[in-house]
């Protein structure tokens, strides 16, 4: 009996008594459009505004352009921590990644090229014209994007 409980007491210990993760979070989803539409593989990330009030968090759109954000070093889905962000976009493709070294340096002298699916201006924070956004504690956390590529 009591070598049963010196074990329970320390898988309580290991897994934290139950405790999902070291932070408290939201749930936070929405949609992203380009140029009104759903674009799936977008990368989205919220980046704390004041780095010691919050963590950062991504996700990746799906064909629908839906997203739910995950807290970095959480399980999939786990949300966002309270506090403001900044939010930036990204989906490129590089072309030529599929070819030998010697093949790419060939084709492409001035390096492989890149297509930016959503303009390279939403890469940052300071450049996107998307102002920050609060996640708030028990409130439905749902942020919608519509970027252009029309500017």
């Amino acid at each position: 009996m009591r070598k049963s409980f010196f074990v329970l007491v320390c898988l309580m210990l290991l897994t934290g008594c139950g405790e999902r993760s070291p932070y408290d979070t939201e749930s936070v989803s929405g949609t992203v459009l380009v140029d009104g539409a759903p674009m799936q593989g977008i990368s989205i990330i919220f980046s704390p505004v004041k780095p010691d009030e919050g963590h950062a968090a991504g996700s990746v759109t799906d064909a629908d352009g839906k997203y739910k954000l995950t807290t970095a070093g959480l399980d999939i889905g786990s949300g966002a921590v309270s506090g403001t962000y900044n939010v930036t976009f990204r989906k490129i493709e590089i072309i030529g990644n599929d070819l030998s070294m010697e093949e790419a340096e060939e084709k492409y002298p001035n390096g492989l090229p890149v297509i930016y699916h959503v303009p390279k201006k939403y890469e940052n924070h300071d450049t996107s014209g998307i102002e920050p956004v609060t996640v708030e504690k028990k409130k439905k956390n749902v942020f919608d994007f519509n970027l252009s590529t029309k500017d």
